[in-house]
């Protein structure tokens, strides 16, 4: 990242690529990009969901700057993987990826603060406190974002039936309410 909060990307075309998956690698400052055509846009859609630079800019200033105190290049190095395996679909998804990435480090965070030794008893209990807040936050994250993909809608599987002599069962989709 330049002190302009702008991202340089360095695409490298992977039309013969076997995969579809965009790889990114950040390297003295310069994000490096093996994406299809040289579309530098395909790296702000599969990372963010959104087609926008500056957008795009934005998303992963915040996303970084969640991780702790390692190098420039680490922390884009060890989140970028992270949301592109979230696979945002568009803008609201990314934005909620970024938060579960901070909700999560930050959990991680408070998780090492509670086994510092020679701490008292009580610092101990407050960073587990927050650890557990956080993950709950993170928990309510993962589940906002899959009820948002889903539409709302709830899918129930059955695994296993068992139908005896003389038992019916019914195979297909079910609809209630009707009749």
């Amino acid at each position: 990242m330049t002190k302009e909060n702008n991202t340089d990307i360095d695409a490298i075309d992977s039309t013969n690529s076997k995969s579809d998956k965009v790889t990114v690698v950040m390297k003295d400052n310069i994000l490096k990009c093996d994406i299809n055509d040289g579309d530098k846009s395909q790296i702000f859609t599969s990372m963010f969901g959104v087609d926008d630079k500056y957008a795009f800019d934005l998303l992963l200033t915040q996303a970084v700057s969640s991780r702790g105190h390692v190098s420039t290049d680490d922390k884009y190095n060890a989140v970028m993987p992270l949301l592109l395996d979230i696979a945002p679909q568009d803008a609201l998804e990314g934005m909620l990826a970024v938060q579960m990435l901070a909700s999560h480090n930050l959990a991680m965070e408070m998780t090492r603060r509670a086994l510092v030794d020679e701490q008292t008893v009580e610092g101990v209990t407050q960073n587990i406190n927050r650890a557990t807040r956080l993950m709950n936050v993170f928990k309510s994250q993962v589940e906002a974002l899959q009820k948002y993909r889903n539409k709302g809608r709830h899918t129930i599987q059955v695994q296993h039936v068992t139908v005896n002599d003389g038992g019916q069962a019914v195979v297909g989709n079910i609809k209630g309410g009707e009749g």
